[in-house]
C-alpha cells in the first residue's frame, strides 16, 4: 500500500468529525457551567469515561458486521464479578483473575457468533438470550450476595496517572482503539470484515469466511466488554450485581452518535470514542445543571436523533 492510501485512510470520516465538533460544543457549555477550565478536569473526565469506551468500541465492532450485541452490559458486570472473586482482594491472583474475566468474556462472544451464524438467530435476540443467561447465572453462583473485592494495588489501573500527565486507563483505551483501527483498516483480515459488513452475500461469492469473521466480531466484543468491566472494577473496588448494566444502551447511542451504521460496513473508531465522551459529557453537564435524571435519556434520545439526521441530510445531498 503507498504512503498516500494510508494518509487517506487516516483521514478522518465526516461522522467523526461531526460528533468531535459536537463534543468541542458540549465541552465549552461544560466548562462554561463549571466556571472553570481546567485540562486536569478534562483528562479525570477521560478517566471516567474510559470504561464505557471501552465498551463501545466492541459495539461499534459489531455494528460494522451489520449485527447488534445487546450482552455487553451484562458481561461487563459478570466481569466485574469473576474479577472480584478471583482477586479476593490480593495482589497475588492478579494472573488467574485478568485471564478468567477475559476468558468468561471470550466464551460469552463465542456463544453469541455460533449462535447468530450456525444457529441462524437474529443476534439482537441471540445476545438479549446470552444477556439473560449470564445474569442468571451470576445470580446462581452467587447466590445475590457477590463476594471478594480488587486489591488497592490494582485500582491503580484507573486511579493512577502516567508520570503525572495521563491516566492509565486513558491510556489502555487509546491502545486499544488504535490496535483495532490498524486490524480493521489496515490489515487484508479487517478489509474482509468491513466487506462482509457491507455485503455479506458479496462477500460470501468472493471466497470470504464471512461467518468466521462474524464469530470473531463478537469474540472480540464480548473481550472488550470484559476489559470495560475490569476498568469498572478497579473504579468501584469491590463487586456488584448488575453494575454495567448500563453498559448496554449506552454503548449503542455512543457507536451511533460516533457515525456507525445498522446496515453494516462501517467502522470509525475516532467517532465512537467522541460518542462516549458525549456521553459522559452531557451526563456532567446535567449533574452541573442540577436537572433530574430523568433528562439524561431525553438528552441522549435528542442527540441520536440529531446525529441521524445529519447523517441522512448529507447523504441526501450526496446522492
Amino acid at each position: 500500500m503507498s504512503a498516500n492510501a494510508y494518509l487517506v485512510r487516516m483521514k478522518p470520516a465526516p461522522a467523526s468529525l461531526r460528533a468531535l465538533a459536537l463534543l468541542v460544543l458540549l465541552l465549552i457549555a461544560f466548562f462554561v457551567s463549571a466556571r472553570i477550565f481546567s485540562p486536569l478536569l478534562l483528562l479525570d473526565n477521560i478517566r471516567q469515561a474510559a470504561p464505557l469506551g471501552v465498551v463501545v468500541l466492541g459495539q461499534a465492532l459489531v455494528l460494522m458486521m451489520g449485527r447488534l450485541d445487546l450482552s455487553v452490559g451484562a458481561t461487563a458486570s459478570m466481569a466485574n464479578i469473576v474479577l472480584c472473586a478471583t482477586f479476593n482482594g490480593d495482589m497475588a491472583n492478579i494472573v488467574p483473575a485478568i485471564t478468567l474475566t477475559l476468558g468468561a468474556g471470550a466464551l460469552v462472544g463465542l456463544a453469541n457468533g455460533l449462535m447468530a451464524t450456525k444457529l441462524k438467530i437474529p443476534a439482537f435476540l441471540a445476545t438479549l438470550a446470552t444477556s439473560m443467561i449470564v445474569a442468571g447465572l451470576v445470580v446462581f453462583f452467587t447466590g445475590g450476595s457477590p463476594r471478594g473485592a480488587v486489591p488497592a494495588g490494582f485500582r491503580v489501573v484507573t486511579e493512577g496517572w502516567f508520570f503525572g500527565i495521563v491516566p492509565y486507563s486513558a491510556l489502555i483505551w487509546l491502545v486499544l482503539l488504535v490496535g483495532l483501527m490498524l486490524l480493521v483498516h489496515y490489515t487484508m483480515l479487517g478489509r474482509k470484515m468491513i466487506l462482509s459488513g457491507a455485503n455479506l452475500v458479496a462477500a460470501r461469492h468472493s471466497g470470504i469466511p464471512s461467518d468466521g469473521l462474524i464469530v470473531l466480531s463478537f469474540v472480540l466484543c464480548s473481550l472488550l466488554a470484559a476489559t470495560g468491566g475490569i476498568l469498572l472494577s478497579a473504579i468501584t473496588g469491590m463487586a456488584s450485581i448488575g453494575v454495567g448494566n448500563g453498559f448496554t444502551l449506552d454503548s449503542i447511542a455512543a457507536a451511533v452518535i460516533g457515525g456507525a451504521l445498522f446496515s453494516g460496513g462501517v467502522f470509525l473508531p475516532l467517532g465512537a470514542m467522541a460518542g462516549a465522551l458525549i456521553l459522559f459529557v452531557v451526563q456532567s453537564l446535567l449533574y452541573l445543571l442540577a436537572l433530574p435524571p430523568a433528562a439524561k435519556f431525553i438528552v441522549q434520545g435528542g442527540i441520536i436523533v440529531l446525529a441521524l439526521a445529519l447523517a441522512s441530510f448529507r447523504k441526501g445531498r450526496s446522492s
